[in-house]
């Protein structure tokens, strides 16, 4: 068996193991999943990870993921040779994202989409979200579904108008639209 095929074979074990596990309610982000899926970015991420929250103040659908997420992440995720740690970032405060690796993308922010990613793209953020019409739309680049069953989907435009790039046996695993 070649080495790739092994890779891929762990690889596949590993998304395997992380859908079977325990998934947050439907609005809710599983941030167990998106915290791997960082770990496949090309090139491999290194040290501290900044990632933000994107939230809208004031929405409670946003502010409940928002916090639903950094519960989860604490005060820090290990993401293979790097650790996560994120911020609260407000909607308004898009300029901020240019500090920033990874954007997680809440809930109820769908009439701010077009903006997060004209700001994503510009400073090659890797948005993900639980809004799977962000990715549908090509808006957000990773969308991670948790309900009727765990599935992560990559917007293939949206990678590229972020200049964000997977290891293909990643995308091998993943369904791209």
């Amino acid at each position: 068996m070649g080495a790739s095929l092994v890779k891929i074979r762990i690889l596949a074990g590993t998304l395997l193991g992380m859908l079977s596990g325990v998934t947050p309610s439907h609005a809710e982000l599983n941030v167990p999943i998106a915290a791997r899926v960082v770990s496949f970015l090309q090139p491999s991420p290194t040290g501290v990870v900044p990632a933000a929250i994107l939230y809208e103040p004031g929405n409670p659908a946003s502010e409940a993921e928002a916090n639903a997420i950094e519960n989860s992440i604490g005060s820090g995720v290990s993401v293979g040779r790097s650790s996560l740690r994120a911020r609260r970032v407000p909607v308004g405060s898009l300029a901020a994202l240019s500090g920033f690796r990874v954007a997680f993308v809440t809930a109820g922010l769908r009439s701010e989409q077009v903006s997060i990613a004209a700001a994503a793209a510009k400073s090659s953020v890797l948005t993900i979200s639980s809004d799977a019409a962000c990715v549908q739309a090509g808006r957000c680049v990773v969308g991670i579904a948790s309900a009727p069953k765990a599935q992560i989907i990559v917007n293939r435009a949206a990678a590229r108008a972020a200049n964000i790039r997977f290891g293909s046996a990643f995308l091998m695993l993943v369904k791209e639209i």
